[in-house]
């Protein structure tokens, strides 16, 4: 369905059915001062669901990916774009978060530890551009969303292929999810299968609908789980 035959009323409908969100060791990474939730239980009183256990939102069909065809692209202002096969993702080091909490628009939120690999190590292979500031990402059904380099990088955002020491899920995001600590979920793009490199940032699918491009979960909704002295983030 093209943006233009979306209504309010339907666009309104269609964002609460939107996000929620390997073998071998890895490096644990935490998120940045965050990495103990003083409570794991919803403002409720109910228990804080996995991402497995909790809802699944999609706003389009989930792609069938095959592996052995599976190509992901790194590009744009770099100095060499690239390809990686899956099995060459599998060779990149692999690194692990610490719980992290994804906090949906319709107000509720799922935990995970997630098992991937890091954006900084794709686009440190790149080599990006003095000119190049933001990462756009690319997934099936022209889905993208934007995020600057400096937050990528602070808060070790990772493409995970896995979660709670398990595959990915093709609800949750198969082959690769964008992880991102502290961001609303319609930034944690899932089957990625592109990285763009660019100077300025693009209106992604949802930001094209008026929702905020930055994403940031307010401060206010995070003290809940993470406690009063939880900081707003920097970058």
């Amino acid at each position: 369905m093209s943006k233009s035959n979306i209504s309010l009323s339907l666009l309104l409908f269609v964002i609460a059915i939107l996000s929620g969100c390997s073998p071998g060791g890895g490096k644990n990474i935490p998120a940045n001062g965050t990495r103990s939730f003083k409570n794991m239980v919803t403002p409720e009183g109910k228990k804080l669901l996995s991402v497995e256990d909790g809802p699944v939102r999609d706003i389009m069909e989930e792609p069938a990916v095959d592996l052995d065809t599976f190509k992901l692209e790194i590009g744009g202002l770099v100095d060499s774009s690239y390809f990686l096969t899956w099995n060459e993702i599998m060779d990149f080091p692999a690194f692990e978060t610490d719980t992290i909490l994804m906090y949906c628009v319709e107000g509720w939120e799922v935990w995970g530890r997630w098992k991937g690999i890091m954006v900084k190590d794709l686009l440190d292979k790149a080599g990006v551009d003095p000119e190049g500031k933001y990462v756009l990402f690319g997934s099936p059904g022209n889905y993208t969303t934007s995020m600057p380099i400096s937050y990528l990088v602070k808060y070790n955002a990772i493409l995970a292929y896995s979660v709670n020491g398990r595959p990915l899920k093709t609800s949750n995001g198969f082959p690769l999810r964008l992880i991102a600590f502290g961001k609303l979920g319609y930034k944690w793009a899932k089957t990625v299968m592109w990285l763009e490199v660019t100077d300025a940032s693009q209106t992604g699918f949802w930001e094209g609908y008026g929702y905020p491009d930055k994403a940031d979960v307010p401060v206010s909704r995070r003290q809940h789980y993470e406690g009063k002295d939880v900081k707003p983030l920097e970058y």
